[in-house]
């Protein structure tokens, strides 16, 4: 029985360019059939909005408010965005307020963790409450630095794309790695306007061989919410850790990212422990006591920054925030 199954389900899922392999485990082949059948019963047009966005925050009020105002000013026609925070301390907490009421009218829902250890459990009811047929994530320490129209990054399909606002012909170094990052060999498509470049995920190589990104890649709501129900993880680092166990289903996608990445993130700090990730010295706690006096990062002096990198530890002025 068992030598009937395996090649039974490849016939059912090599039009979607999936397969089950003999190595797989069989929550491998639940995933896989589970994403077989958000396919199969998707109905075009059903959702409220083409597009929504998540966005990560754990104790950086000011650096989440930099990422917004550079998403309010740079992004046209900007989707309904979702902040899922966690403050650890009641001064964080009162930064996070000032922010909501900052951004009071915008598009933008602030939810705060359930408790420090619901994030998944949170993340799965923020997942399955969104109304968009497509999602993207960012994290707290992004910046937009150059212009974007998001109806024109999403009109890919993400069963072939997995488009991408951070990648760019820009880009030759990898700074996690601290490695110089060649770049794939782009390709032509009939879909991709002058202004794009396209490349295969797996023929690139560090951060051109890394599609389930959760800083700013594109991905089908539904894709999300099976992958997410089928791994385990704590916080933003172990949840894109543990969607490397689909990264295999990804990599025959393309890539599509404009010629100039359109964020960069600014590795001047960590605030988790879920990993060794290279990152600057400024302390979250200065920030908040410099947030708390007033002042802002000046977001607009990385307009047009010419990033080598998806990550770089940029040194950033701060200035006084308007009406402190």
């Amino acid at each position: 029985m068992k030598n009937f199954i395996r090649p039974a389900v490849n016939f059912i899922l090599k039009p979607l360019d999936l397969a089950v392999h003999r190595r797989e485990l069989q929550w491998e082949r639940d995933a896989l059939l589970a994403l077989y059948e958000s396919r199969r019963t998707r109905e075009e047009g059903k959702t409220k909005f083409p597009v929504e966005c998540v966005i990560f925050s754990k104790d950086r009020a000011l650096q989440l408010h930099a990422l917004l105002c550079s998403y309010l000013e740079k992004v046209d026609h900007p989707p309904p965005v979702y902040v899922l925070y966690h403050a650890s301390t009641d001064a964080h907490q009162k930064a996070y307020e000032d922010v909501m009421e900052l951004f009071d009218g915008a598009k933008i829902v602030f939810l705060r963790q359930s408790s420090s250890r619901s994030f998944r459990e949170d993340v799965i009811g923020l997942l399955k409450s969104l109304q968009a047929e497509k999602v993207f994530f960012l994290v707290d320490d992004i910046v937009f630095t150059e212009s974007v129209d998001i109806a024109d990054f999403v009109k890919f399909s993400t069963d072939e794309f997995v488009p991408t606002l951070r990648m760019g012909a820009n880009l030759s170094e990898c700074f996690t790695l601290q490695k110089e990052q060649p770049q794939p060999r782009f390709i032509s498509h009939p879909q991709a306007d002058q202004d794009k470049i396209v490349w295969r995920w797996d023929q690139g190589v560090y951060d051109w061989n890394y599609p389930l990104s959760l800083d700013g890649h594109l991905f089908s709501t539904r894709e999300v919410i099976i992958m997410t129900d089928f791994i385990s993880f704590h916080a933003p680092n172990s949840y894109e850790s543990n969607l490397q166990r689909f990264r295999w289903l990804f990599l025959n996608r393309l890539g599509v990212a404009y010629g100039k990445s359109k964020i960069v993130n600014l590795a001047c700090n960590k605030v988790q422990t879920e990993n060794d990730n290279l990152c600057g010295d400024v302390h979250q706690d200065y920030l908040l006591e410099q947030w708390q006096k007033g002042f802002q990062i000046d977001y607009r002096m990385l307009y047009g920054f010419d990033n080598k990198s998806a990550h770089e530890n940029i040194t950033f002025n701060l200035v006084q925030r308007s009406g402190s």
